[in-house]
């Protein structure tokens, strides 16, 4: 019997695949035409790349070919896809084996070792690492390419830096470049500057594209570039060109932002830029928000090419199946720090009654007749709850923390200010702004008074940016108190439409700037924002101990990633974090506030589970939707069709 051959190429963007004739038996045509999609052609097969990487095909063609006992030969372009699989295969399988050892307790690397080699590469003594960190950097240093998913407020961008310090001084890497939101650009700057003081240099990637091709075309070694992910999606292929120049560490920080399965740009950009990257590392607290297939593209950032998960299909399916069957593969990559771990007291939560009267008690009520008209000619319980979702129950809100907001359109929100209502509505909308205050901010004003009589700064949260205008304007002019008010309106650092002049003018009114003045102020103050805009990769923990929250949506990964501002690593043990919480009421009657509370309480023992435990886990329940689940609405639709009010 004749051997079995094929012979591989490349041409565009097709595999050309020919060989004997055994190319053209049963199984052999199910796998191209089937699987591949190929095209018979006289001595072979014809396979469009299809939107993958033409090596990941070669790759998978040889494969199939040698296990179905052909003899294979490759053109010079396909000889080197394979050849760099071989070797790819080769380095995660002594990485794997490395770390499997480690977290087995069988290594050559301790944390007394690594602390050690910090101090002889000049990390500052006052940033010295807590244990858990110098565990992790001694898993990241046996692990290569690793993913730290302990959770908020563990010190991950310190433990980073060191990593990256320590391959830096070692000479694998030239450079460091670290993707992120454009609130992280501080916090790398500072935590860079106090832990390894000039030995690499920060430098933001801004400006228009002229400027930033000019920035990777001039980077040299010692230098630790910061992007956020739309400019690095923007900039993937003169990304690609300094690391082909340069070793780079890649680190994607707050990498659950990348978590698209499908579809999206900045995902696919960094998988590319990933492969070209000498070292590379995910952070993220929370790195499955919503479901077990968030970790795709993460992980191909890690590892790419699908060394750790196989191809998307294959991945989905074992997904689906069994988280547990994923596993084997991913954890001896992974490291992570548990809540418990960083010996903080736990903070407590003080909740304060707002009672709503006169008019603002009108309006409220108003507003719930208005959601429960837009159920009533709802038949079915399934009609009721797409109609309330429709009539936008995030009004009852709105109307509890402050009825101005509902004069008005929230963009933000996606809320159209209120124009057809009743007149009796529109008249009493009138009366309040004339006549009235809000109920929660009035409660707040009270609270903020004695905390800052008492010298304390303050961090007061609100969903709705109309709220923050006001409430700064009320502190300032009612308590005579200096209010820093940080949102999406006001500018970041790395702002790409500032080029570099204007950005230098505009350099000291940022968001980072403002929260840096609200932290140095000498004496009480208050820093009024938004969960949108400052839940991650801002620290108030070392000035600041009291949060105070005018509302909340039933976003419970927003609520819980604002408490981690104020309760993270670093904070005194003798320090008390206190988390005070206004409802509004009406005499004995609840309001939204309190099914929000319910809502929240209960999705935060969910993620808490994740957030304390050292296991990594997906939450399986959605978390992070502003205006409720499904379990949400149809709570809130009990609350509506259960009252019996009378009319007002």
């Amino acid at each position: 019997m004749s051997t079995a051959n094929a012979y591989l190429d490349v041409e565009g963007s097709d595999i050309i695949v020919t060989g004997s004739t055994q190319l053209h038996k049963r199984s052999t045509r199910r796998f191209f035409r089937i699987i591949l999609g190929a095209h018979l052609t006289d001595n072979g097969w014809q396979v469009p790349v299809r939107g993958n990487r033409p090596q990941d095909v070669v790759v998978r063609i040889n494969n199939f070919l040698i296990s179905e006992g052909f003899e294979t030969t490759r053109s010079e372009i396909a000889e080197r896809s394979v050849i760099l699989a071989f070797e790819r295969q080769r380095s995660i399988e002594r990485a794997r084996t490395a770390s499997s050892a480690w977290k087995n307790g069988h290594s050559t690397i301790d944390d007394n070792q690594v602390s050690a080699q910090l101090d002889n590469l000049g990390w500052q003594p006052e940033r010295r690492l807590y244990p858990h960190q110098l565990r992790n950097v001694g898993h990241a240093l046996v692990a290569v390419n690793q993913a730290n998913f302990s959770v908020p407020g563990a010190g991950k961008t310190a433990t980073a830096l060191a990593v990256a310090l320590i391959r830096f001084k070692a000479a694998i890497i030239d450079t460091v470049v670290v993707v992120g939101p454009l609130a992280s650009f501080k916090p790398w700057e500072s935590e860079t500057r106090a832990a390894i003081e000039s030995q690499l240099i920060t430098r933001r990637v801004i400006g228009q594209a002229h400027h930033r091709r000019n920035s990777y075309r001039n980077v040299t070694r010692g230098e630790l570039l910061l992007l956020s992910y739309a400019t690095a999606a923007s900039d993937r292929s003169v990304i690609i060109e300094m690391c082909k120049r340069l070793n780079v560490m890649l680190i994607i920080d707050e990498s659950h932002r990348i978590k698209r399965f499908k579809g999206g740009v900045w995902a696919p950009a960094l998988m590319e830029i990933a492969e070209f990257a000498r070292v590379r590392m995910i952070l993220s607290g929370t790195p499955m928000p919503n479901s077990v297939l968030d970790l795709y593209s993460q992980l191909n950032v890690l590892w790419p090419g699908g060394l750790l998960t196989g191809s998307r299909t294959d991945f989905a399916n074992r997904a689906e199946r069994s988280f547990t069957s994923l596993m084997p593969k991913i954890l001896p990559f992974t490291i992570r720090t548990a809540k418990s771990e960083l010996g903080l007291n736990p903070y407590s939560i003080k909740y304060h009654n707002a009672p709503m009267t006169g008019t603002q008690a009108d309006i409220y009520h108003l507003i719930a007749r208005r959601l429960r008209d837009y159920i009533e000619d709802a038949n079915t319980w399934e009609d009721k709850i797409d109609a309330l979702r429709r009539a936008k129950p995030m009004r009852l809100l709105q109307a509890a923390t402050n009825p101005d907001l509902l004069n008005h359109k929230d963009d933000n929100l996606n809320l159209p200010r209120i124009t057809n209502a009743s007149p009796t509505l529109m008249e009493r909308l009138v009366r309040f702004v004339e006549t009235s205050q809000p109920a929660k901010s009035l409660v707040a004003l009270d609270i903020i008074e004695d905390l800052t009589a008492a010298g304390n700064k303050v961090v007061c949260w609100s969903n709705f940016l109309r709220n923050l205008d006001y409430f700064s304007y009320l502190v300032h002019e009612e308590l005579g108190l200096m209010v820093f008010q940080v949102d999406g309106r006001v500018p970041t650092g790395d702002d790409p439409r500032y080029d570099r002049a204007e950005a230098a003018v505009a350099e000291d009114d940022t968001r980072e700037r403002r929260i840096e003045k609200f932290l140095q102020f000498d004496g009480p103050a208050i820093l009024v924002t938004n969960p949108a805009t400052c839940s991650e990769s801002i620290s108030l923990h070392q000035a600041c101990h009291h949060a105070v929250y005018l509302d909340r949506t039933y976003d419970a990964a927003l609520f819980l990633q604002s408490i981690d501002r104020i309760h993270r690593l670093g904070l005194s043990p003798k320090t008390d974090v206190i988390i005070h919480i206004i409802q509004a009421s009406i005499g004995s009657e609840d309001t939204i506030d309190h099914l929000v509370d319910v809502s929240l309480l209960g999705k935060q023992d969910n993620m808490e589970q994740l957030l304390t435990g050292a296991e990594i886990n997906p939450l399986h329940q959605d978390v992070s939707d502003t205006e409720g689940t499904r379990h949400d609405l149809e709570e809130l639709l009990r609350y509506l069709v259960g009252e019996d009010m009378e009319d007002v």
